[in-house]
């Protein structure tokens, strides 16, 4: 029997999803022997000073918001899917309790290898539920472009409810698709294709509006919103569409490190206010979403 190609659907809170979805032995699969060791999806096999001191200096954003809604005092921290571990550091380097999972322990190894012991390989359905039979609870929570590849993002968060208090803050950072820049783009011709699409890397995309409809209607209240870089911005330009002109793409990523890192170093805390605007606006290729529980 033919398999049935995967198609988009939109939901009943607005977002697309991918269906029939894979299996978890699949996506487990594709993440652990492919994703971080041939350096797929966001993740380089390797990166410059300039890259290197741009992730820290999200990480730092992130984690100065984050802390501005938090009560004073240690923390303890889990980062579902941390990745390469940029954000456990910052909160490491701030003294707070950490821990971190994800399907390869490839990235953290080589980046922040003195986190390993507080890292956990696997699959993060396994470790959540592992917490909620255990009765943990966390001051923070982050999903740092997770949701977007799972196969079941409302049960995952339906899930992260039950490991938080109502102090607790979860962050939600997702890839910022199909949205009103993405929609002028294609109106605009200055794309010929969708192309943040990627099967089955990405299995549901969101967007500021769809995803603050999904939260509210699963109990969350959406504190702010924070935009990254709005590197797409630049696809309006001709000599920087590196959709169309996909060589182009290095020389954009590079710029967006480089003003990154140069607003940064003037004054951080202006720089997160100017990435809060643009959250606030839907616009910026990744965004934030920090939430805490409704009352």
């Amino acid at each position: 029997m033919k398999e049935k190609t995967p198609e988009l659907v939109k939901t009943k809170w607005g977002f697309y999803q991918y269906r029939p979805i894979p299996s978890e032995t699949e996506l487990e699969d594709y993440y652990a022997n492919k994703y971080y060791q041939q350096g797929l999806g966001s993740y380089d096999v390797s990166y410059g000073e300039e890259e290197i001191n741009y992730y820290r200096l999200k990480s730092r954003l992130i984690f100065r918001k984050a802390e501005s809604l938090l009560p004073s005092g240690r923390k303890k921290f889990v980062d579902m899917g941390c990745g390469e571990g940029w954000t456990m550091a910052e909160l490491h380097r701030h003294g707070h309790s950490v821990r971190g999972m994800d399907f390869s322990q490839a990235g953290i190894e080589k980046f922040h290898p003195h986190l390993i012991p507080f890292f956990k390989k696997g699959n993060v359905y396994e470790h959540l539920k592992n917490f909620i039979d255990d009765g943990k609870i966390f001051d923070l929570i982050m999903l740092c472009n997770v949701i977007e590849h799972v196969t079941q993002p409302v049960g995952l968060l339906e899930d992260i409810r039950q490991i938080m208090n109502s102090d607790s803050v979860l962050m939600i950072t997702v890839p910022n698709d199909f949205s009103p820049l993405h929609d002028h783009l294609m109106k605009g011709g200055y794309i010929s294709k969708k192309w943040w699409l990627a099967y089955p890397d990405h299995l549901s995309y969101f967007n500021k509006e769809n995803m603050c409809c999904l939260l509210d209607d699963l109990g969350f209240v959406v504190k702010c919103v924070i935009a990254d870089n709005p590197v797409d911005l630049n696809i309006m330009n001709d000599n920087s569409n590196y959709i169309e002109e996909r060589s182009k793409g290095r020389n954009v990523h590079m710029f967006r490190v480089r003003a990154d890192n140069f607003l940064g170093g003037m004054a951080m805390d202006k720089l997160l206010q100017i990435y809060e605007i643009l959250g606030s606006m839907g616009v910026g290729r990744d965004l934030t979403f920090y939430c805490s529980l409704k009352a």
